[in-house]
């Protein structure tokens, strides 16, 4: 079961669903009837996820000669599990997934999100087999992959009014939030993707995959990667500033948990050398997500009415 749970990025999978849950819950007020029901919305949660698992799968599948050389101990196709049982896993996932979510769509009367999941579903499949060695554009594709399980929550909506007072109340709360944190997520991502290809760069290079560190050099990416770390801190001080302007609690919270880190993942990545290094900052960034996705709670919680009026009034 571990090796299973290994095999499908359990802990990643874990991240989507908590971040879902916590814009259906704290973001889309439970008086806002114009989304769709915690019964649907299961699904979307379950669907979302299933599609992430294939993806993961289906991804070691054709990382099966890379694996060997960056990651023997965690290369689970043809050892822990065979090629065609993985392949039927990635199959099942994905067909069941795309399901969950055509089956929200019609009964929403929206027929065309059932295209939404064919084509993340086909872009997982597309990314593992052919755009992880064209350089950055990989990068680019799972990090708007990623985004894209918070920007689907958007499509949703059935866009019928909540209120007569204010009928678009919850609609631009709810926009607003699922932009910011879909922007956040991509660049966190982003800057991820980059750090991990540095730490497989010798497994990458003996399989001919032309990855951004092997054409520049660990040097270089290493920098381009401290430049994103800097675009985030500059976001999350926007982010600040606009819509937080006297909000202690969040932006020391901000503070402790975004800011400072990346600060520190600037210092580091800027000497990082050996593959120990960048695994390290691999997961610092994980964290930030992590901490990052939390805030939702610091919001409800501390901040949530006086946004609302500033984003109206």
């Amino acid at each position: 079961m571990a090796k299973f749970l290994q095999l499908i990025r359990f802990p990643n999978l874990v991240m989507i669903t908590l971040t879902q849950f916590l814009i259906y819950y704290y973001w889309i007020p439970s008086s806002d009837y114009s989304y769709i029901s915690i019964d649907l919305f299961h699904y979307v949660v379950l669907g979302t996820i299933l599609i992430a698992a294939g993806g993961n799968i289906i991804n070691d599948i054709f990382d099966v000669v890379t694996d060997r050389i960056n990651k023997p101990h965690k290369q689970f196709i043809g050892t822990f599990i065979s090629k065609k049982s993985a392949y039927s896993l990635y199959f099942l996932f994905t067909f069941v997934g795309i399901g969950l979510g055509s089956h929200v769509g019609f009964a929403i009367n929206r027929w065309w999100i059932s295209l939404i999941f064919i084509g993340i579903a086909f872009l997982l499949f597309l990314y593992s087999s052919h755009l992880k060695g064209i350089p950055i554009v990989g990068n680019i594709i799972v990090s708007l992959i990623v985004a894209s399980s918070i920007l689907i929550l958007i499509v949703f909506d059935n866009g019928q009014s909540a209120e007569e007072k204010h009928p678009n109340f919850f609609n631009q709360v709810s926009l607003i939030a699922i932009y910011m944190y879909a922007s956040f997520a991509f660049l966190i991502n982003l800057m991820r993707e980059m750090v991990k290809d540095i730490e497989d760069i010798n497994g990458d290079y003996n399989a001919n995959i032309s990855t951004l560190p092997i054409i520049l050099g660990r040097n270089r990416v290493n920098k381009i990667v401290a430049v994103l770390a800097g675009i985030v801190i500059l976001f999350t001080l926007y982010v600040i500033s606009e819509y937080l302007q006297g909000k202690t609690i969040t932006t020391v919270y901000a503070l402790l948990t975004i800011l400072l880190p990346l600060l520190y993942f600037i210092v580091k990545i800027w000497q990082a050398d050996t593959k120990r290094e960048y695994r390290m900052l691999s997961l610092l960034l994980k964290l930030i997500m992590f901490f990052g996705i939390l805030s939702t709670l610091i919001f409800y919680y501390f901040e949530s009415y006086d946004v609302f009026q500033y984003i109206l009034f």
